[in-house]
């Protein structure tokens, strides 16, 4: 039996092929970019705002463009010294601060031997070696900290062109596939604005709170367990524990009563935090299970680490508009309405949102 396939067919699986190819290559710069898209689309509003009140676009682009440069340096004056400081403190006492964890772990059942394994010094190595180990820390340091420039860099290309980039890639497709283009636009837009703004308010929620308990109790390097915090709230369900368990151990070298504090204040914040904060700021613009979460999430971080468990949420969230103006002849309007009637079955509590 001889199969032969058109030459249109080879031509566009070898594209195809070509295109995944690329996309592999490519995917570090792709989420980059990606996480530019976040950024400019949560600052459209203010520009569309400065736009309302007659003021010129430039004026709206500048002050954008300076709210984002305002933000940069704020964290690079204020609390990257702080963290620094606290940081060195605590990685050149790691070897007696460990010994404190220890100590206060019960001695049965093997359990002081497993966490004392897995509280190596970070920095191995004689004591010698450390300013080589912080200098490497800083070099990784200052790589992130380029990352994050040529983000914000991208961003304001982004919020400066991208309409008209839009529109000359519109220009490709049929009026009627540009309708849908510019629908599944705007509803993306408003998913990933709301998802964005409300996650950075979330995230300094968490770092004030988690800041302020661990100052009371006396936690060491209290300001970078809840700059932590902060930063692993992005993650739904693994970031709260991935912030609670350093923190409750260095909160052992005050007192075992100091670790359960920590850990029952968090507990009780990241209720408040599913069951009235994120319901307030999400409001009904994120429909997301939590099966659909955890699954996305571990097949994100497996294959993009934690910058796809980063960006892998609001691309989730997006997924009914695309079924609904996109899919809907194929799948049907039974489903698309059954599917419709599942999210708002979801919807009055919002724990899905976040976390389990």
């Amino acid at each position: 039996m001889n199969l032969r396939l058109p030459l249109a067919t080879i031509v566009a699986i070898l594209a195809t092929g070509l295109a995944v190819y690329c996309a592999v290559q490519l995917w570090p710069l792709l989420l980059l970019v990606f996480l530019s898209v976040l950024i400019a689309v949560t600052l459209q509003p203010i520009l569309r705002w400065t736009e309302r009140k007659g003021l010129p676009r430039r004026l709206g682009i500048t002050l954008v463009v300076m709210l984002m440069v305002s933000a940069v340096m704020v964290f690079v004056a204020v609390l990257v010294p702080a963290i620094v400081s606290q940081l060195t403190g605590l990685m050149e006492g790691w070897p007696r601060t460990r010994a404190q964890i220890v100590a206060q772990i019960p001695g049965r059942g093997g359990a002081r031997a497993m966490v004392s394994h897995y509280l190596q010094d970070p920095l191995p190595g004689p004591a010698g070696e450390l300013p080589r180990q912080l200098f490497k820390i800083g070099g990784l340091a200052i790589g992130t900290f380029s990352q994050l420039i040529l983000v914000l860099v991208l961003s304001v290309y982004l919020i400066v062109d991208g309409s008209r980039a839009w529109t000359w890639f519109g220009a490709f497709f049929s009026i009627d596939t540009q309708r849908k283009l510019e629908l599944t636009r705007s509803e993306v837009a408003r998913v990933i604005s709301a998802y964005v703004a409300g996650q950075l308010i979330t995230s300094v929620l968490v770092t004030v709170v988690s800041g302020v308990i661990l100052r009371l109790l006396g936690v060491p390097a209290a300001l970078v367990l809840a700059v932590l915090a902060g930063l692993f709230d992005i993650l739904p369900i693994a970031g709260f524990f991935l912030s609670t368990i350093p923190a409750a151990m260095l909160a052992l070298t005050v007192s075992p009563f100091a670790a359960l504090m920590v850990v029952g204040s968090f507990i009780a914040f990241h209720a408040v935090e599913n069951y009235l904060i994120v319901p307030r700021i999400y409001g009904d613009r994120l429909r997301v299970s939590t099966l659909t979460v955890l699954l996305s999430l571990l097949a994100a971080a497996s294959l993009a680490g934690v910058l796809g468990a980063i960006v892998v949420l609001p691309i989730v969230a997006s997924y009914p508009i695309v079924e609904r103006i996109w899919l809907r002849r194929a799948l049907g309007p039974e489903v698309i309405a059954r599917h419709a009637a599942d999210d708002d079955q979801n919807q009055p509590g919002l724990p899905e949102q976040r976390s389990a």
